[in-house]
């Protein structure tokens, strides 16, 4: 269901300005492949785009007539001229690098050192793969390692220190063998990607001078024969003509929509297929989906797919709901035609759980409980009808997951875990032959540490976080990991949390410090990193919240500061991501203003500019969960003991009254402690002991010994005191 794209992610721009362009492309490769870059070469000089689009300004630039000269180190090189010297000039004088990809330019470090100096020129983005041979990511499968096809520096970003060890990357090529896309097709790809050209007018002339040749040669071959003979053999050439046209577009759609967006999302320029997308919504709407055969509606329906998940990156939520509808209705009529096909039952139930996930986002979970509901009966249907196909098991696994976590959001939390046990059952034998499947059983054992929580059983909830670490540690090459080392940051200080609510202060410190630890381990590795960021945030907060309630504020200073540096770069330019400006900055200034990181005026005033972007961000449908509306309240229940202590009690109450809304407007049909201790909280500060009495009566009974709860069991935590009543027994 994800998409996928032909332009590598741009990590960085070019070290140097480079020279006027004069080649579209250098082709790279090992001279191993000598012949089909040969032919490549050929194949792109050649080939002239309609002068009716030259000139059009496209995402990359405006549409040549061409796309060549191309650079062919044979071709090119004077006799006598110095090797190194003329290729790098060539690579500083090209638009667009191509590899051919084999297992011999795999191994060739000419190759190697071409792809790192064209990064170097000119950054990550307009690098393109062609596979020639071998398999890609083979050198991933123990044994294989000998037909991985991708070199070095295609799979890995060119780090600061010129070497190919940055981030890894996943290059998506077009592939010239039979089994993949064929040459022609690889050819019309790459133009595509190199030009910008819309979708459907890169297929329509090139279906058009195929079409001109063949009706030449039809001619020259059938002269002297009857007329209706001729008119005839013209007609079944136009329409198989017309057949493989729309096949045509529709693959390009698919590879406009697919491969190049996985390589636009990383940096940030989806919007470069808003046209994309407007031009394959016109071309679906001009069809009559009733008279559309089973491929084209299967075009269709993955069309759609795509491209409401591109406006969903995009922030357009309305519209990607209306593009997986669309999706749906296709996908459903589909599934009428043949209801016990497999294929289309699985079509079907990607639309499901899209239409679903859209819901999820926008709050509505009666509608996400049914969609999600529809995925898990469809998914099971397949497993039905072949329940050894892997394939089938997976999609199960994942709707049973998906279900689930709507179920706690309900308030249905028993559900949810037997709907999370029945996923860690199907997963044991299936991560024995696909061990990538353990980060999405870590997930689910995520899930049902949450549930466990919402119960306030703070040990399971701890126990199914501990299970998640021997998944990480069996992952290929664990301490190295990255996927693995970032899960067991987020365990570390997920524990962290959890043993801080059972009041083991000193096994919260110890976590968060693990969690510190591994997650400077990322972050030094690429501090631009964004999610690892986050991550080390994460981990900061957490250790300074295990030392404030352990009494050592002075110590918390240090990972509170740490925290404070790291959230402005975090917050800029990622303005859509509620838990960066929304929950970690609540839980920055609760110990801030604990341990007194800041002068009181100062912690105030960011308290309000906080409360300010907040409640802007939770206005939109589905904004405001339980998390987040705990995280506002608690920030406007501080800034009322702020006012309280200097004496403006009137302001103090009305900041305490809105904290209270706020939680009442995100109540769940089971309140989570941590919700509870805090709303007993205000109603003690808003002289409403009655109602908190009966709240700190049940959490007595409960495991949950946090600070606040503490605070309300008349222990006081560090920082301000407060002379509030406590409720008697």
């Amino acid at each position: 269901m994800s998409a996928d794209a032909l332009r590598s992610p741009s990590s960085g721009g070019a070290t140097e300005a480079p020279p006027a362009r004069r080649y579209g492309a250098f082709l790279s490769y090992s001279h191993r492949d000598a012949a089909l870059a040969t032919w490549l070469q050929r194949g792109l000089e050649t080939y002239r785009l309609p002068p009716r689009l030259a000139g059009r300004e496209t995402a990359v630039g405006p549409v040549p007539r061409t796309v060549g000269p191309v650079f062919r180190d044979r071709d090119e090189l004077p006799a006598g001229a110095d090797l190194a010297t003329h290729v790098r000039e060539g690579l500083a004088a090209s638009r667009w690098l191509i590899v051919v990809c084999s297992p011999a330019a795999a191994a060739s470090p000419w190759v190697e050192r071409e792809i790192l100096e064209f990064k170097r020129l000119h950054g990550e983005e307009r690098v393109l793969a062609v596979i020639a041979a071998g398999e890609p990511y083979a050198s991933r499968r123990p044994g294989r390692e000998q037909e991985e096809c991708f070199p070095q520096a295609l799979r890995h970003a060119r780090a600061a220190d010129g070497t190919p060890t940055g981030a890894e990357l996943e290059p998506i090529a077009v592939d010239l063998r039979k089994q993949g896309d064929g040459k022609r097709m690889a050819l019309l790809k790459l133009i595509a990607g190199m030009t910008g050209v819309g979708v459907d007018e890169l297929a329509q002339r090139d279906a058009q001078r195929r079409a001109r040749r063949l009706a030449w040669l039809a001619v020259g071959a059938t002269v002297g024969m009857l007329v209706m003979g001729v008119m005839a053999v013209m007609a079944l050439q136009a329409r198989n003509e017309a057949r493989e046209q729309r096949a045509q577009a529709e693959d390009l759609i698919e590879f406009m929509l697919g491969d190049l967006r996985k390589k636009l999302e990383p940096v940030g320029r989806l919007e470069v297929l808003d046209a994309v997308g407007e031009k394959a919504l016109g071309y679906y709407g001009r069809q009559d989906a009733a008279k559309l055969d089973a491929t084209s509606l299967g075009h269709r329906s993955r069309a759609m797919h795509l491209i409401g998940e591109i406006r969903g990156l995009r922030g357009q939520r309305d519209l990607a709901e209306k593009a997986f509808r669309s999706a749906a209705e296709t996908t459903a009529q589909m599934l009428a035609r043949a209801p016990n096909d497999p294929q289309r039952i699985f079509d079907h139930a990607q639309s499901e759980y899209w239409v679903g996930l859209v819901a999820w986002q926008s709050g509505d979970l009666p509608v996400a409980a049914q969609r999600f509901g529809e995925y898990l009966r469809l998914a099971r249907r397949l497993v039905v009808i072949d329940s050894a196909k892997p394939d089938w098991q997976i999609e199960l696994a994942m709707a049973s997951t998906n279900l689930g976590a709507v179920y706690i959001r309900q308030g249905r939390v028993h559900e949810a875990l037997a709907l999370f046990d029945e996923t860690l059952r199907l997963y044991e034998p299936l991560t024995a032959q696909r061990p990538e499947l353990r980060v999405e059983q870590a997930k689910t054992l995520g899930w049902k540490s949450d549930a466990y929580e919402t119960l306030g059983d703070y040990g399971r909830a701890a126990e199914a976080q501990r299970a998640k670490v021997s998944l990480f540690d069996a992952m290929p090459d664990a301490t190295r990991n990255r996927i693995a080392l970032m899960g067991r940051v987020n365990v570390a200080y997920t524990l962290a949390r959890l043993e801080l609510q059972m009041g083991h202060f000193d096994r919260a410190r110890a976590e968060a410090l693990d969690a510190v630890e591994k997650a400077n381990t990322l972050t030094s590795v690429d501090s631009t990193n964004k999610f690892w960021l986050q991550e080390s945030t994460r981990a900061q907060l957490a250790l300074a919240d295990a030392l404030a309630a352990l009494n050592r504020c002075t110590e918390a200073l240090e990972p509170i500061e740490a925290a404070s540096k790291a959230l402005p770069a975090l917050r800029s330019g990622n303005a859509s991501n509620l838990d960066v400006n929304v929950l970690l900055p609540s839980q920055w200034l609760d110990l801030a203003i604990r341990c007194k990181a800041r002068p009181d005026a100062q912690l105030l005033a960011q308290a309000r500019e906080y409360l300010t972007q907040a409640r802007r961000l939770i206005a939109e449908p589905g904004h405001l969960t339980p998390a987040r509306a705990r995280s506002i309240a608690l920030v406007e229940f501080l800034v009322g003991r702020k006012l309280a202590t200097s004496g403006n009690a009137e302001a103090a109450q009305a900041h305490w009254r809105s904290a209270l809304s706020m939680l009442d407007a995100s109540a769940l049909a089971i309140e989570a402690d941590s919700v509870a201790a805090l709303k007993a909280q205000i109603l003690l500060h808003l002289d409403r002991a009655s109602e908190a009495r009966p709240i700190v009566q049940r959490l007595q009974t409960r495991s949950l010994r946090s600070p606040i709860v503490l605070e309300l069991f008349g222990s006081p935590t560090p920082g301000e005191s407060v002379s509030q009543p406590r409720p008697k027994e």
